[in-house]
Parts: C-alpha cells; sequence; structure tokens
C-alpha cells in the first residue's frame, strides 16, 4: 500500500551506501559482491567506524548484513534487492531467524521503528514467513492507532488495513494460526462488519488454549452479538430476504424500543413482503421516536398510495419533502400521488422538478415526457 510504502521510504537517511573500490571484490560464503554493487551499512554505525578509524582498514560483513536488512525494509523494490537476498541466505542460511531475534530485541531495547523495519524486510525476504508477517501486522496495527491518536485518522486507517490484509494472508498460509484470529477480529469490529468478527471470533475459541485470551474474547462476542444479528437482519434485506430480516430485526425492537432505525428497516421488510399496514405501523414507530431521514417518509408515503390512502400519502410526501427539499425521489412520488388525484399542474411541477434534479432517472424521464404528451 502507497500509504505504507512511502512512510518507509522517508526512512532513508538511517542507511548509507559505500562503494568498493574498482577491481575489488567482497566474499560473502559462496556469493561473491562485485565493485558495482554498493553496500548499504546503518549511518550511525558508519559514523562510529570512521571516528574509529576502522572503516579504512576492513569493512565488517556484519555491518554489510544490518545494511542490507535495513533497506529491504526501507524499500521492498530497491534496484539490488535480488543481490541482497543472495548475500543474505548466503551469510547464514538461518538469516530469518536472525531477523526475528534483531526485531525483538528492538522491541525490548524501546526501538519500535527499528523493529517495524526488521519484520518488514523479513515479509520481503520470505513472504511466507508466518512469524514475520504476524509481528510486522501489529507494528503496523501499533502506528495505526498512534496516527488515530494524533487526528491523522486516514494515514491510520491506511497502517490498519495494510495491517489487516497481512493477517488474512496469514490465514491462506496457516488457517490455524490462532492469533491472526485473536487480532482480526478486533480489525472487523472496528471496521464495524461485526459478522464477520463473530465468525472469526469463533474459529479462534477453537484453536487456542490460553484461558486469559479466551475469557477475553467470550466477552467481547458478548458485546458484538447483537450488532452482528442487526448487521445479518440487514444484509438479509439487501438481498431480499424480506422474512429472515423481519426474524433477526425484530427481537431486537424490543430490547431497543428507542431506536427508529430498527422500526423503519422492519418497516422496509414487511413492504417487501408486500404487508403494507404492518410496514405503515412501523414507519410512523420510527418517525415517533424521532426518525427523520426523508427515506422513512418516502417509504411510508409509497405504502399509503399502494393502499389507497392518496391524500395522506401527500401530507406525508409534504412532511418529508420539507426535511429535505433535493431528495428526487420523494417528489416524483409527490408527483404521481397528484396524478392519481387527477391534480395534473401539480403533477406536471413535481416531476418536473425531479426530472431537473436526476436527469438521469429513466422512470422519471418517461413519466415527464407522457406528461406532456398528454398536454399537448
Amino acid at each position: 500500500m502507497k500509504i505504507v510504502d512511502d512512510y518507509f521510504l522517508k526512512k532513508t537517511d538511517k542507511v548509507t551506501f559505500v562503494q568498493l573500490r574498482k577491481g575489488t571484490t567482497i566474499n560473502v560464503g559462496n556469493y561473491i559482491i562485485k565493485d558495482h554493487i554498493p553496500l548499504p551499512i546503518e549511518t550511525n554505525i558508519l559514523i562510529e567506524e570512521i571516528k574509529d578509524g576502522n572503516i579504512e582498514e576492513e569493512l565488517k560483513v556484519s555491518h554489510l548484513i544490518d545494511g542490507v536488512i535495513y533497506i529491504l525494509g526501507i524499500d521492498k523494490d530497491f534496484k539490488y534487492k535480488d543481490e541482497y537476498k543472495k548475500i543474505l541466505y548466503n551469510y547464514n542460511l538461518k538469516i530469518e531467524d536472525y531477523i526475528l531475534f534483531k526485531a525483538f530485541k528492538f522491541i525490548k531495547g524501546g526501538n519500535l521503528e527499528d523493529s517495524s523495519i526488521y519484520f518488514r524486510a523479513l515479509t520481503g525476504l520470505n513472504p511466507e514467513n508466518i512469524d514475520g508477517l504476524f509481528n510486522y501486522a501489529l507494528s503496523l496495527e501499533n502506528m495505526a492507532k498512534d496516527f488515530i491518536n494524533s487526528n491523522q485518522k486516514e494515514k491510520g486507517e491506511g497502517f490498519l488495513i495494510e495491517s489487516t490484509n497481512l493477517l488474512e494472508t496469514i490465514l491462506d498460509i496457516d488457517d490455524e494460526y490462532a492469533l491472526a484470529y485473536y487480532k482480526l477480529g478486533y480489525h472487523y469490529k472496528y471496521y464495524e462488519q461485526f459478522q464477520k468478527a463473530k465468525l472469526i471470533w469463533e474459529k479462534y475459541m477453537k484453536l487456542d488454549k490460553d484461558h486469559e485470551r479466551l475469557q477475553e474474547i467470550r466477552e467481547e462476542l458478548e458485546l458484538i452479538e447483537d450488532d452482528a444479528k442487526f448487521e445479518e437482519g440487514v444484509n438479509y434485506l439487501t438481498n431480499g430476504q424480506y422474512e429472515k430480516a423481519i426474524d433477526k430485526l425484530m427481537p431486537l425492537s424490543y430490547k431497543y424500543e428507542e431506536w427508529w432505525n430498527i422500526f423503519y428497516l422492519i418497516g422496509l421488510a414487511y413492504k417487501g413482503i408486500g404487508e403494507y399496514e404492518e410496514a405503515i405501523n412501523f414507519f410512523y414507530k420510527a418517525l415517533d421516536l424521532g426518525g427523520v431521514d426523508v427515506n422513512i417518509y418516502n417509504e411510508l408515503g409509497i405504502c399509503l398510495f399502494g393502499l389507497g390512502n392518496i391524500m395522506e400519502a401527500i401530507n406525508i410526501f409534504n412532511q418529508g419533502i420539507e426535511q429535505n427539499d433535493t431528495d428526487y425521489r420523494i417528489i416524483f412520488n409527490r408527483g404521481l400521488a397528484y396524478l392519481r388525484l387527477g391534480i395534473i399542474d401539480k403533477a406536471m411541477e413535481d416531476v418536473e422538478m425531479a426530472y431537473n434534479l436526476n436527469p438521469n432517472d429513466r422512470n422519471v424521464k418517461s413519466q415527464l415526457d407522457e406528461l406532456k404528451n398528454n398536454l399537448k
């Protein structure tokens, strides 16, 4: 992700490059570093070496290795990344363990920035190193929290999305990695994807053995239970499964009697199955609870219109238009109501206004053309 890449690219001052003298080489295991390859060294180390006079004697391979890790963590697409990877594995076949060790050492010393660079380098070196992926994901999550807490929400959420992607990648590699499920649940909860959080935590509960974490997630599952049911009900409604939507949302209406949105959604579900009278009751309840969304008035008016209560429908449409006079749909529907009553001039005025607000709606344009033709 660009926002994350740009953040790390700004850390290039941590590394300085030195060039071998023409015609010279350095052997790292069985790999020969030729003079055209720039050698990265941590800037602070290079300064110390120069002060001590050691740089003139010999370039320490261990310093080079750390420099290579830094640059791979800072810039995953660095020009010589393939050569650098060969250098690392020729230096130590267990270089991945070394990088993890150094990263955790940085954390212990409170150096979270360098630890994140090392974890990032490890994921670039081996995209399937699960420990590297998980700890890099945690690093990004912590950075995300810091950005969000310092009023940089957009940047913070960019880091959090990248962290989420890494955790999901872990489960593609190993679907029994419990801690990835544990963390992902919190991410989905933050995104208000409560069903996903519920499912991911239920899988987690079957995998972990840590009693404290398990109890923590039991409590989290209780907290999001109603949110998950609400989300499920909305999904059923969106997919046209109206009776299932009612089954999920109705119990919540007893529990959250002050929440107008639930009553509005139940009204939509009843409207979906053609039970207009039930829908009307729930829409009125939503209005009584303080719902001011123009859609409530629009849907209520449609139901009243459908039952033949045209004047009452017009009255409701009027109230909705007072709340929002730029919603073309409710203006158009009022026009249809006037048309049903034979009040052509008002019907024409509303349909024309709806067309001006949204000339791309084919139904509105068709009705306008028909009215114009009839007037001729």
